[in-house]
């Protein structure tokens, strides 16, 4: 009997090796997160004090989304045949098989369809809590209270975060549904090192100097904040299904060694050198580690003055100037980062590059801002 809806019977008795499935694992587990700490706290002068911190964090059963689980096992020998191109003059591996007709331009699909792990059915999306990370970091962090007009804060951490799984939500980066170990590397959300600071000050009073003095040169504060963000992994991916899975899922380049991967050239939105990735043979996985390709990191200084007059005892006016971004530091991002290697085996100039825009960054942070404003307190 048909409980869940009238059509379902017979959508399941229909299925083939065309149907495609979403899927959610029978021994998804909730995520868990172990964390530790350790914390030494001095004051290092009069209201100031020094904290240093180690701060441990170990996550398990984290959301893998989207993993292509019907997909063509490793190591298995070519099934179906010469019906579905299967050639015994090559290696008898489905996955170099699939590889090397994919090269030569020809259609995959039913070579595919018979060597899933589940051949009767096609692609099936499945939701997994396979993913693991660990986090460890050390953090400084120096405060003086306000005391004598002056103030600040300097915060430092330098810390690494590892993981098989993307940590930005919603965000799909499996490599090989078999074996998860090949996406272990720096995470997505790894920045080495981070820097914020702050500093305010405010001028002494100067009615020593008369009335007028005091009034314009008196009661005047200045604020400042520098920060630096260092940079995040960039997935760099080849374009080209070179290891022979179903689901062509960010396929990684070969890395080629004693070539310089940034490039450091008058044109700052050039970053990453096509000449320093190459594609893979057939039935292989690029030797680009994950993770281990940066961005560019950010550093900003903003700074701000403010001004406080006091009209008799229940007023107040202030004047305020603001400039974010003092220096006009451009801080650029949006990665193109596919290669998008072309040809086939017939062709000499095959893996060339055809992603002309390859390395460039697109987009960039707001640039210099200044503002002013009055404000009057009753």
């Amino acid at each position: 009997m048909d409980a869940v809806g009238p059509n379902l019977k017979n959508q399941v008795q229909g299925v083939s090796n065309t149907s495609s499935f979403a899927a959610v694992d029978i021994n998804f587990r909730p995520p868990e997160s172990y964390q530790w700490n350790l914390t030494v706290s001095r004051e290092v002068m009069k209201n100031t004090v020094l904290e240093a911190s180690y701060i441990g964090n170990h996550g398990l059963h984290i959301w893998r989304r989207n993993v292509n689980w019907n997909d063509v096992p490793p190591g298995v020998p070519c099934k179906g045949g010469a019906a579905v191109g299967c050639d015994p003059t090559l290696m008898n591996d489905a996955r170099f098989q699939i590889a090397s007709l994919a090269r030569k331009g020809v259609n995959t699909g039913p070579m595919v369809a018979a060597n899933r792990r589940i051949p009767t059915l096609s692609g099936i999306t499945m939701a997994q809590s396979t993913g693991n990370s660990s986090y460890h970091g050390l953090q400084l962090w120096l405060n003086r209270r306000f005391s004598e007009r002056l103030a600040f804060q300097a915060a430092y951490t330098w810390a690494h975060a590892i993981s098989d799984v993307p940590l930005q939500s919603f965000t799909n980066s499996t490599t090989d549904p078999f074996e998860y170990h090949l996406d272990k590397g720096d995470s997505d959300l790894d920045r080495r090192q981070t820097f914020v600071g702050n500093i305010v000050y405010a001028l002494p009073s100067f009615k020593k100097w008369g009335s007028a003095a005091n009034h314009l040169l008196g009661d005047w504060q200045f604020n400042g904040i520098l920060s630096h963000y260092g940079s995040t992994p960039v997935d760099v991916l080849s374009g080209v299904n070179t290891y022979g899975t179903a689901g062509n899922v960010n396929p990684r380049p070969n890395l080629v060694q004693g070539v310089p991967i940034y490039l450091h050239t008058a044109d700052k939105t050039k970053w990453l050198n096509p000449a320093a990735f190459s594609l893979p043979g057939v039935g292989q996985l690029g030797s680009l580690g994950k993770g281990s390709i940066r961005g560019k990191p950010v550093n900003n200084v903003d700074f701000s003055i403010a001004k406080n007059w006091k009209l008799k005892e229940r007023y107040g006016l202030q004047f305020r100037g603001e400039m974010f971004n003092v220096f006009n530091h451009a801080n650029f991002g949006g990665y193109q980062n596919s290669l998008n290697f072309q040809g086939n085996s017939t062709l000499s100039n095959f893996g060339s590059v055809t992603n002309g825009s390859f390395g460039t960054l697109s987009t960039a942070q707001a640039p210099r801002e200044i503002q002013f404003g009055f404000k009057f307190s009753f």
